[in-house]
C-alpha cells in the first residue's frame, strides 16, 4: 500500500491531531511501527490518554447492542442483492472443473503394509499363481 502518496486526511472530516498521529505511527515500516515494542508503547500513546486499561473489560460498550441468537444479524445495515457483485465466468478459459467431475469425492489411500518390501507374500508375486 503507497500510503504515503494516498493517505489523506480531508479537512471537512473532525478529527484530532492525536488520531491523526496514531494513524500514522501505524502507517508506517514494521520495524519503526508503533507497538513494536510491545502494547505498552501503544497504550501510552496520547490518543489513549485517560483510558483506564486496567478495567476496560468492566466498562459498559460505548454503542449498547442487543443480540437475539448466535445467528443474529440485525445489528448489521441491510444492502439490496442489487448491490452485490456477482463474479462473471470467464468464458475464454475451457470449464476444466466439469472435465474432473468423475473425481468428486475420490480419496486415495496407501496401503502401507502392501507397498512395504518384503510385505507382498510370495504366492501373490507374478508367476507364483
Amino acid at each position: 500500500m503507497n500510503w504515503k502518496e494516498t493517505l489523506v486526511f480531508p479537512p471537512e472530516v473532525p478529527i484530532s491531531e492525536k488520531a491523526k498521529d496514531l494513524i500514522l505511527r501505524f502507517c508506517i515500516d514494521s520495524e519503526n511501527r508503533i507497538g513494536n515494542s510491545g502494547v505498552e508503547e501503544i497504550k501510552s500513546h496520547p490518543f489513549f490518554e485517560g483510558v483506564d486499561w486496567g478495567h476496560i473489560r468492566e466498562r459498559p460498550a460505548a454503542i449498547p447492542i442487543e443480540i437475539k441468537s448466535i445467528d443474529d444479524t440485525s445489528n448489521f445495515d441491510d444492502f439490496p442483492e442489487s448491490d452485490i457483485l456477482q463474479p462473471v465466468p470467464n468464458t475464454t478459459e475451457p470449464d476444466y472443473k466439469s472435465k474432473d467431475w468423475v473425481f468428486l469425492n475420490y480419496t486415495y489411500k496407501r496401503f502401507e503394509g502392501l507397498t512395504q518390501r518384503g510385505s507382498i507374500p510370495t504366492y501373490m508375486k507374478a508367476g507364483k499363481l
